[in-house]
């Protein structure tokens, strides 16, 4: 089956953007994370209004394909999941979430530029660590399922690497 949008919901460190990524390369689709449409930086995490969300969203919209990707189950995001081909959601175990998390603070503190906005802060890593711990974090996930279970056209659930590898053959 062809999918032309899509949309990957999932936890902080379970492999949204690395899908996307693979996704988008294999389909030639172009990738965009809810994140940047979200807030105006990454580094103070100040959120953009309604209204400019919307704006952005609707100009992805336009286009025929897309991917999406992001930890959101919220009213703003709702359009996403009704206009979705295709809705993943990564639910991966908390301590392989954790770990990835670690991996890849390493990876931006030790191996990308310096200029990249991105958290480079032991602190903030073990703040995120802990976001994962929280009863919220699974609640959101409960969410994202009941939102992609009501609106959305197809989802499946992905839960480990074996699953994940075998959508991505099945989509080639």
């Amino acid at each position: 089956m062809k999918y032309d949008r899509i949309l990957i919901v999932g936890g902080i460190g379970s492999g949204k953007t690395t899908l996307a990524n693979k996704l988008s390369k294999i389909l030639n689709i172009k990738h965009y994370e809810l994140d940047n449409i979200a807030y105006k930086t990454r580094d103070v995490w100040v959120k953009f209004g309604y209204p400019e969300r919307k704006k952005k969203l609707n100009k992805i919209f336009k286009r025929k394909t897309w991917i999406l990707e992001g930890f959101y189950s919220t009213p703003w995001t709702l359009s996403v999941y009704k206009k979705a081909d295709l809705v993943i959601i990564l639910e991966v175990k908390k301590t392989k979430a954790k770990i990835r998390v670690f991996k890849r603070f390493l990876k931006r503190k030790f191996l990308m530029k310096k200029n990249k906005k991105v958290n480079k802060s032991l602190k903030g890593v073990i703040k995120i660590i802990k976001h994962i711990n929280l009863e919220r974090y699974e609640k959101k996930i409960k969410k994202a399922k009941g939102m992609a279970k009501k609106h959305s056209k197809k989802y499946m659930i992905l839960k480990n690497k074996k699953e994940i590898n075998n959508f991505i053959k099945e989509i080639k």
